[in-house]
């Protein structure tokens, strides 16, 4: 595929780089253009496109699409891949809840929310796909693309570990944050604009870069779905804390996600080093996005050795969960969108913040609730044993 490394030329500029006798029939094939859509004449308006794109090619013909390059793009965005993964994960997302909750007669709709979930997965995977082939490279230029990505491979984990553990439970984390995820980026298309861009100096031709943004957006992934799954355990427990201690598959799964996230995010910040060496000389040098990773890898880490130390209980696990994505944001979104400082410039954006700051108050006022919840139910009932996941973790 061929690479989208240039920017486009505005008419205006067409004499910077054509001679005048080239670039002038573009320039009324333009206007005639412009003038059949101002008149709503469909003839003549296909009529001019037909000519314009001739036009174009003639001007530069090694670099213009291909015509089946240009289908591809217009199948692109008429099939909109993004909208209908959507759909599908949503009525996926609520027929398992409905399923969840008829836990002995939801075989059906079980199946049948698990079956909508793959189609979903297939109808990301395809859009994500085609936009690759289009742009000749993988999506690590922005955040629009760093979301699709990273929403994607939420629900593909939620498929992996449900066939790992037959576990549904994996998919009700999964959906929610995925389907969240594709509607905030298409609630705000100026902060994180879909366009396929070019890729700054930096960016092109560097193999490490690639590797690194794809290994640690999926670290993030792994540590959303834990986010998701979190918040799944700090309902129960909010609501019925018993029941919620009792539980001890549900912690080890989120365990074992958290395991994941931990192994990405390490090798994806080993590698962001190894870029930074190849393209700034250096391969660590506090930048606040490295700064920032760094310190997300350390609050998981330390979470994970605390439970199997026996540090806290496994509510204490639930609860690092949720907060700990705090540091997630702060490196994947905080950084671009709010610290706007360091090397990384090429990432940087405004817009979105109303948003993250609502999340962020809303999820610390929830964790408040349950931590609450938790503690008066600490009186009725003993809490498992903080060694129990130890002895999981080692028969498994």
């Amino acid at each position: 595929a061929q690479k989208v490394n240039d920017p486009w030329v505005v008419p205006p500029a067409f004499a910077d780089y054509y001679k005048e006798e080239q670039f002038e029939p573009v320039q009324k094939q333009l206007q005639a253009f412009a003038r059949a859509y101002g008149q709503g004449d469909g003839f003549h308006f296909a009529r001019a496109a037909n000519e314009l794109r001739d036009s174009l090619r003639a001007l530069s013909p090694s670099i213009y699409p291909t015509e089946s390059q240009l289908r591809l793009e217009y199948f692109y965005n008429h099939f909109d891949g993004f909208y209908r993964a959507a759909w599908a994960y949503g009525i996926a997302l609520l027929l398992l809840a409905i399923a969840h909750m008829r836990a002995r007669s939801g075989g059906v709709l079980r199946m049948a929310g698990i079956s909508l979930a793959v189609l979903g997965l297939l109808f990301h995977g395809a859009a994500i796909t085609m936009r690759c082939m289009i742009a000749g490279r993988p999506p690590v230029t922005n955040m629009y693309e760093s979301i699709i990505w990273v929403s994607f491979a939420v629900t593909l984990f939620g498929m992996i570990f449900l066939a790992r553990y037959r576990a549904p439970i994996y998919l009700l984390a999964s959906l929610p944050v995925s389907l969240v995820a594709l509607l905030l980026v298409h609630q705000m298309p100026i902060a994180m604009p879909s366009s396929i861009d070019p890729l700054v100096p930096v960016l092109r031709d560097n193999f490490w870069l690639t590797i690194h943004v794809l290994t640690i957006t999926l670290g993030y992934a792994a540590f959303a779905l834990a986010m998701g799954f979190g918040h799944i355990l700090l309902w129960r427990y909010a609501w019925n804390p018993a029941a919620a201690r009792a539980d001890q598959p549900m912690h080890f799964w989120l365990y074992r996600v958290l395991q994941l996230g931990v192994l990405l995010l390490a090798a994806g910040t080993i590698l962001g080093g190894v870029w930074a060496n190849y393209s700034w000389g250096r391969f660590w040098g506090w930048d606040p996005k490295e700064t920032w990773a760094l310190i997300a890898l350390l609050c998981y880490i330390l979470t994970l050795h605390g439970r199997l130390a026996g540090w806290w209980t496994q509510f204490g696990l639930v609860v690092a969960s949720v907060v700990c994505f705090l540091a997630v944001l702060m490196a994947w979104y905080g950084v671009n969108f709010i610290l706007g400082k360091g090397l990384h410039s090429y990432g940087f954006g405004i817009g979105g913040e109303s948003y993250v700051y609502s999340f962020v108050v809303l999820d610390l006022i929830f964790v408040a609730f349950a931590t609450w919840r938790y503690r008066a139910s600490k009186g009725r009932r003993p809490p498992s044993s903080p060694t129990s996941l130890q002895s999981e973790t080692v028969a498994a």
